[in-house]
């Protein structure tokens, strides 16, 4: 592994959602408005960070007539290393598990009947010094292909597929929030971003990783490269060319990739042959969806592929209107200055 530069001071921070899915009678399993009422419980467990710290996202259109609720995310504080960050990160998962004793904590991109408002992903953010902020965006976004295959766990997309498999990042392809990268960084629904709010290099493209092992070999590459004094040959035509193979599967130009990526990182290219979509794929097959999404909680909630036994009846109806109030109606302010900063126009 090359040498990597301390000179210039960065930091990392991670953003994290994940479905929250309970199973009621003659429906399938699906997200509720109840969310809101244990959500607003660890909101006012700790209101300076969690203010800012959680945050949960709505269904639009037609599909929201009978599913509002997407979504809910948390995030980590700032923090100056991969292992850290990978603590952190831990941690909140912890936090969200006490929230929700009951409701199947399922990290994936996206669920079987998922439109492209009815996804889920992991945010890393990585704080860099200005006159180093394009250097470490395009040597980030030359391996980001790597990572969002290495991060890939969502198979099922669009109600007509089924339990069909849509390709290992479905969400990738069909996300209004993702995209291929243009010419101005700052514009908010790409893969790779410099953020207006903030300033810091957000990768937006990685799906949840609900493993572990995996989250921790995916931030050790994004600190070894926002590190690595050097400057590699991006350039978004190259990227969004890579991208398109991504969705594909994997081609010559990103096995290259992943080839370089191992020689210079350290990276384990078992992570892009053997992914988080494939095991669900698998695991569906033979044991049906409902022993996957048991799985998938348990994984989330004690990092082991295993069933934990979370109940998950539906909420009470009145957590909806009583978390709205408990939740959002104190957040409403803070969730209009956050919406204008993060698309008002102009770099930092």
């Amino acid at each position: 592994m090359p040498a990597l530069s301390s000179a210039a001071p960065l930091s990392y921070g991670l953003e994290e959602e994940v479905f929250v899915l309970y199973q009621g009678a003659g429906h399938s399993p699906q997200t509720s408005l109840g969310s809101l009422w244990p959500l607003g419980g660890l909101l006012w467990q700790d209101p300076l960070r969690n203010w800012a710290a959680t945050a949960t996202n709505f269904r639009r259109g037609e599909a929201a007539r009978q599913e509002v609720m997407s979504s809910v995310e948390v995030s980590t504080r700032v923090e100056f290393s991969a292992a850290t960050l990978f603590a952190a990160a831990l941690s909140r998962r912890q936090e969200l598990s006490r929230t929700f004793p009951s409701g199947q904590l399922i990290a994936l991109g996206a669920l079987p009947g998922s439109d492209r408002y009815h996804t889920a992903g992991l945010h890393i953010h990585v704080g860099v010094p200005s006159g180093e902020r394009q250097r470490v965006y395009g040597n980030l976004a030359y391996f980001l292909p790597v990572l969002a295959l290495a991060s890939a766990s969502s198979p099922y997309f669009g109600a007509e597929s089924g339990f069909t498999s849509a390709g290992p990042l479905s969400r990738v392809a069909a996300s209004f929030a993702l995209g291929a990268l243009g010419s101005d960084p700052y514009d908010r629904f790409q893969d790779i971003i410099i953020t207006r709010r903030l300033g810091t290099i957000e990768l937006r493209v990685l799906d949840p990783v609900p493993d572990p092992e995996r989250l921790w070999a995916i931030l050790q590459v994004v600190e070894r490269v926002a590190r690595w004094p050097g400057r590699l040959p991006h350039s978004r035509e190259e990227y969004n060319a890579l991208r398109a193979e991504m969705l594909m599967g994997i081609g010559p130009a990103l096995q290259a990739r992943i080839a370089a990526t191992a020689d210079l990182f350290c990276f384990d290219p078992v992570w892009t042959q053997h992914t988080e979509a494939a095991r669900i794929v698998a695991h569906t097959q033979a044991r049906g969806w409902a022993s996957t999404r048991a799985h998938l909680d348990g994984l989330f909630r004690t990092g082991i592929w295993q069933s934990v036994g979370t109940p998950h009846a539906p909420p009470p109806w009145w957590h909806g209107p009583a978390g709205f109030a408990r939740y959002y109606l104190p957040k409403l302010p803070y969730i209009a200055r956050k919406a204008y900063l993060e698309n008002r126009k102009g770099g930092l």
